[in-house]
């Protein structure tokens, strides 16, 4: 009996040892990882310097290295912010936050060499979020056959400005500019890992999938990345100009502090915070530098990144914000024209307003762009991978309409049980969903071997790849005729 619990000892410890990895030298020094699931979790690296003092308001700079091996085992802190209530970011209230955030987290497989690059850019408003969620562990997608790369970037009045006081940059958009660091990082750094530095596929939702939309436009992001993936990030956003964004700045700052760039780098981060500043103030503008036009308009004229593009949304978006939201429509659009909107719409087959109300909202926030970025990428000869997502579990399915916001990142990620006790079917979605990403991040294609052949996206005929309650199938657009007279009301936004 000794014996044997003996040799069970040394064969566990051998199993211990062969999984533990030895340290990673990455260009500013040695980093080394712990296990986690079947990946090694490689956890805060600095990607560049903390952006704090003299750099708050500045461009990244190059991290420092540092001597002998840095421990990789705890996340870095969260980006500043003002955590929700609920939600998976209100978890954040209780976890360090700093304007020093500026790290990176990678997931290594046990074995490969070149592998696919997942870069995962999270949502939350560009004011929200961080890359240690649960929801966001990249254990289980890792472990499929690619390295997974998550990051923080600075959010609200941190990661976006426009100051006069600020110098030659007048402000600008910080956070983008974070991506881009972490991106040249991964470039740099990736292969010690065993991935393919030469395929990266930048992937995000909600703001992270709008920031994917801004790298595919910016002049400066050219080379970073060989294809990405927009979840419900082809958004309606209000895409200020710097004039108007200096407008807010100015008259917000003018209340607490001197014009003048020490000044306003002086400000205690909790006074920033606290500035009582709209929600759209804080998302990226067009700087002239960063972003120089809107994104429909560079889809639209062909001058984004030429690689290829998953993107899609969800059908019930609007489940996800608070009711007063959706319920906002009738009174955005105007009774008369809401009137003729409401008759485009059933309400998820209910005929109730409030739910013609929320399809109205979800359509305005992210299928109407979706349809124009999509449409856009395939016309200039892009691979374009279009989905629509409706997938309820059973357990959801007599409670609420369709698949809110955020609804398809743990079936994506391989991480259902951080958000429910997930049944045969939903881990089946997941394991499908998994192996189509990880596909697409190998060959620009989301279609492995044993699935339904996913076809491009096509404007006309079955171009979308419903995800749904029956299976996933191709399809035509549901809802053209909402979907073109909601492109038609200019003046109605939904953010």
């Amino acid at each position: 009996m000794k014996s044997r619990t003996l040799a069970c000892l040394a064969g566990l410890m051998a199993a211990t040892a062969a999984h533990a990895q030895a340290p990673v030298t990455t260009a500013q020094g040695q980093v080394q990882g712990k296990p986690d699931g079947a990946a090694t979790a490689y956890l805060g690296i600095p990607y560049a310097a903390p952006p704090v003092g003299a750099l708050r308001w500045q461009p990244p700079q190059p991290p420092a290295p540092w001597p002998g091996v840095r421990a990789a085992t705890q996340f870095g802190a969260a980006c500043m912010q003002t955590p929700p209530d609920k939600g998976p970011e209100a978890a954040l209230a209780q976890q360090p936050m700093s304007e020093d955030c500026l790290t990176l987290n990678v997931w290594q497989p046990q074995q490969g060499k070149r592998l696919p690059v997942l870069v995962w850019i999270h949502g939350g408003a560009f004011r929200l979020g961080a890359a240690s969620l649960p929801l966001y562990n990249g254990a289980a997608l890792a472990a499929q056959g690619a390295v997974v790369v998550s990051l923080n970037y600075r959010l609200g009045i941190f990661g976006t400005i426009a100051h006069p006081a600020l110098g030659a940059d007048g402000g600008n958009n910080y956070g983008l500019l974070d991506q881009m660091a972490a991106l040249k990082w991964v470039k740099q750094n990736i292969a010690a890992f065993g991935g393919d530095p030469d395929n990266v596929t930048v992937w995000g939702e909600s703001a992270g999938g709008a920031s994917v939309g801004y790298l595919m436009a910016s002049p400066l992001a050219a080379g970073l990345f060989n294809k990405a993936i927009m979840q419900s990030g082809a958004i309606d956003l209000p895409e200020a100009s710097r004039p108007q964004a200096e407008a807010v700045f100015v008259q917000a700052l003018a209340k607490v502090t001197a014009p003048t760039a020490q000044a306003l780098r002086a400000l205690p981060a909790a006074q920033l915070l606290a500035l009582p500043l709209p929600g759209s103030a804080t998302m990226p503008f067009i700087d002239g530098r960063t972003l120089t036009q809107h994104t429909r308009d560079a889809f639209a004229q062909g001058q984004t990144r030429r690689v290829p593009l998953l993107i899609g949304s969800n059908d019930y978006e609007a489940g996800f914000f608070p009711p007063p939201w959706r319920a906002s429509v009738p009174a955005r659009l105007g009774e008369a024209t809401w009137q003729q909107a409401r008759q485009l719409t059933d309400g998820y087959g209910s005929g109730q307003d409030a739910l013609r109300a929320a399809q109205i909202a979800t359509d305005k926030f992210a299928t109407v762009n979706t349809r124009a970025l999509a449409t856009a990428s395939a016309q200039h000869g892009l691979p374009t991978w279009r989905y629509y997502f409706r997938y309820l579990p059973a357990s959801q399915r007599g409670s609420q309409p369709g698949a809110i916001h955020t609804a398809e990142i743990p079936y994506v990620f391989g991480t259902l049980d951080t958000e429910m006790t997930p049944d045969a079917a939903s881990q089946a979605l997941s394991r499908e969903l998994m192996a189509r990403w990880l596909a697409f991040a190998r060959s620009g294609a989301p279609n492995p071997s044993g699935y339904a052949a996913w076809p491009p996206y096509r404007p006309q005929g079955q171009g979308i790849w419903q995800i749904g309650n029956n299976g996933s199938e191709a399809i035509a657009e549901p809802a053209p005729a909402r979907l073109d007279f909601l492109e038609a009301q200019t003046q109605f936004r939904m953010n």
